[in-house]
């Protein structure tokens, strides 16, 4: 039910209406004002998802997600992999004025550089240094190209590119492993043969697939039959 529901739950002993989502629907439906839009900050978060970050609509009809197949979470919010609409009361901005939620960490979100505090400045930043790097990675070019503009046009954009640059290269290997990762959506790929394929210059699934078997062969470890499962 949000930050908002849970903040008033805790500090006003609000009681909990969880009890069947036939339940939260009918109550939360009643007080209903509009609906806030929070994407989850990380690599693999679309572009669309995170350009809508905190975008409100005054509606009490449940709205769609981005980037993705609308479902309902418990509380029978829309709620997918990459983000949430989360249910408006009219108070919210009192709320994040008493909560003083860009500095309060109870209600930081979650992201690879680690927490992140709600309207605060760094939340800001990190939002930019996401939509720039998926602009890169949703982009047609080929994966040489990119890499090659995030390690030398998006890392020095600004100092805190930068520094997380830095800090991603450090905690997750980037951003090698973020497109050796995408290797492993070819049938029999883990991260061993997604390795080796990187290492031998293929570094998409389709610079994978378009390969002649003979030169898939020259790598060590990859046989007819390991190829045979890529392609089918």
């Amino acid at each position: 039910m949000g930050i908002f529901n849970d903040f008033f739950k805790k500090h006003f002993n609000i009681k909990d209406f969880s009890r069947s989502e036939e339940h939260i629907n009918d109550w939360a439906d009643a007080i209903t004002t509009g609906w806030e839009y929070t994407c989850n900050l990380f690599l693999t978060t679309p572009k669309i998802c995170l350009e809508k970050d905190g975008l409100i609509l005054d509606t009490t009809k449940k709205p769609e997600l981005f980037g993705e197949p609308n479902q309902l979470g418990a509380n029978g919010e829309p709620s997918g992999r990459y983000g949430c609409w989360i249910r408006r009361h009219g108070h919210e901005e009192e709320f994040e004025a008493l909560a003083n939620i860009s500095e309060n960490m109870m209600y930081a979100r979650q992201s690879e550089i680690g927490r992140v505090p709600r309207k605060s400045k760094l939340e800001d930043d990190l939002k930019n240094f996401l939509i720039d790097f998926r602009d890169i990675v949703e982009s047609s070019s080929e994966i040489k190209v990119k890499l090659f503009k995030i390690n030398n046009i998006l890392r020095f954009k600004s100092d805190f590119n930068n520094k997380t640059y830095q800090n991603l290269v450090i905690k997750n290997n980037f951003p090698d492993d973020f497109f050796k990762q995408k290797l492993c959506s070819l049938n029999g790929v883990d991260s061993k043969i997604s390795n080796l394929l990187w290492s031998a210059g293929y570094l998409s699934p389709e610079e994978v697939l378009e390969a002649k078997d003979n030169e898939l062969l020259k790598i060590k470890e990859i046989d007819l039959d390991l190829i045979k499962l890529f392609r089918s």
